[in-house]
């Protein structure tokens, strides 16, 4: 048999879409109050019962104007205006689709793994002020004060790849919890000094035809499924005394796909690095329990000592890129070497130098398989379900400060839309 390049194939056309048109809206919130101060919240509320319409939340983004009230310059972190949320809660009519907090610490997380300090610098810090160092944009506090952000709702279940209709009965409530100044900005300005104004969720709708929507409503045999990438959180203390850690994490899904772990220092300076300096600390090894089994069954190890320059962090890395799909992919972006690097022991935040980007990222999936937020490939995670989730972790030396170490379960839920009802059904 004989073939030839696609490129010599002249009979095949893309398919004309079917009956359909894009909308541009803009929400503004539902507690609307003219401008919003750090620690507090902005509320969006979608519209339902309307007619054939889904949302693309993939294409949508939360814009809004950040002033600097304050007699000082203040300075976003690396990961930009983003690292100012600390809580994002999904509401689908009585249930919660998604709460998870300190969510900032896992969006810098991810932003190290899967960005590059090329994007960081360039369309991150133009879009929502990010940067490829340890700070971000600076907001002066003389002229040009303020700074207009536009970010997408990234790491939610919203980001799955499929269109969310909006044809149901029960409204989807978005809950933007803000974090504190000291927490999540450089610089001396309290809470009040910084607002936030302009406030609105950009969204484009697509709007199908009746004989299309017909058409998706028999093929969807009643009910419309979507699988969602979504997590929980779960934060320990580790002390300064501490050589050890075993956390019980209170994990309970069907599908627990893999496990992140960040250890941050406990006290906050405001005119340091918090949210995004990560330490490695002395790690000797760690793993996790569920239902008494282990996982990794051998222990994932790291060289326990101080010095930065004898490959600390090597073993973690490989696995949290194994979880990534990217332990082959030589072009793969990260900036976890930005600052002062995956293996820097305990920084103080204060400089570039002295802030860590160590992470661990535990894959849990049994077939590996192309996934992500994007397409969720196979269900293949661990059910733990009634089952007691444990953490271990050892340090071959106590750390300097006191430490909480933040662990975030990545694991895929179904919501289900019934087409008789209109109503939602959540299951984890």
């Amino acid at each position: 048999m004989s073939a030839s390049t696609k490129r010599l194939d002249y009979n095949s056309v893309p398919p004309r879409a079917t009956s359909s048109r894009a909308i541009r809206n803009e929400i503004v919130p539902t507690n609307s109050q003219g401008s919003y101060t750090m620690n507090s919240q902005i509320i969006f509320d979608l519209p339902a019962n309307l007619n054939n319409t889904f949302c693309d939340f993939q294409s949508s983004y939360v814009k809004a104007t950040v002033t600097n009230g304050d007699g000082a310059d203040i300075k976003f972190h690396g990961g930009g205006f983003p690292t100012c949320i600390k809580q994002i809660v999904l509401e689908l009519g009585g249930q919660t689709l998604f709460s998870c907090d300190n969510w900032n610490t896992l969006y810098e997380m991810m932003l190290s793994l899967d960005t590059s300090a090329s994007f960081r610098n360039n369309a991150g810090q133009r879009l929502f002020g990010a940067g490829g160092d340890f700070d971000g944009a600076t907001i002066t506090h003389t002229t040009n004060n303020s700074r207009d952000v536009c970010f997408p709702l990234v790491l939610t279940p919203l980001m799955a790849n499929r269109y969310f209709p909006l044809i149901g009965r029960d409204r989807l409530r978005i809950r933007l919890i803000l974090d504190t100044s000291a927490r999540s900005l450089l610089g001396a300005a309290t809470d009040a000094e910084v607002t936030i104004s302009n406030v609105s969720l950009v969204t484009y709708s697509l709007e199908l035809g009746n004989d299309v929507m017909a058409m998706v409503a028999a093929n969807s045999g009643g009910q419309m499924k979507i699988a969602m990438p979504s997590y929980q959180h779960h934060q320990a203390s580790l002390s300064n005394s501490a050589t050890s850690l075993v956390a019980t994490l209170g994990f309970s899904m069907s599908s627990l796909n893999r496990i992140l772990i960040a250890q941050t220092r406990q006290t906050a300076v405001a005119a340091n690095n918090h949210i995004g300096n990560r330490s490695r600390l002395r790690l000797n090894r760690f793993f996790v329990t569920i239902g008494g089994v282990k996982y990794p069954m051998r222990d994932v190890q790291d060289v326990g000592v101080a010095a930065t320059t004898t490959g600390a962090g090597a073993e973690p890395f490989a696995e949290a890129l194994i979880s990534q799909r990217a332990l082959c992919a030589w072009t793969h972006d990260s900036s976890i070497q930005a600052d002062g690097g995956f293996a820097i022991l305990e920084g103080a935040g204060n400089t570039s130098a002295a802030t860590g980007s160590f992470l661990i990222d535990l894959d849990l999936e049994s077939q590996r398989v192309a996934g992500g937020e994007s397409s969720l490939g196979l269900v293949a995670g661990v059910n733990c379900v009634g089952q007691v989730v444990q953490l271990t972790m050892e340090y071959a030396a106590a750390a300097t400060n006191n430490h909480v170490v933040d662990v975030f379960g990545e694991h895929t839920i179904l919501c289900s839309l019934d087409l008789n009802t209109l109503t939602w059904s959540i299951a984890i």
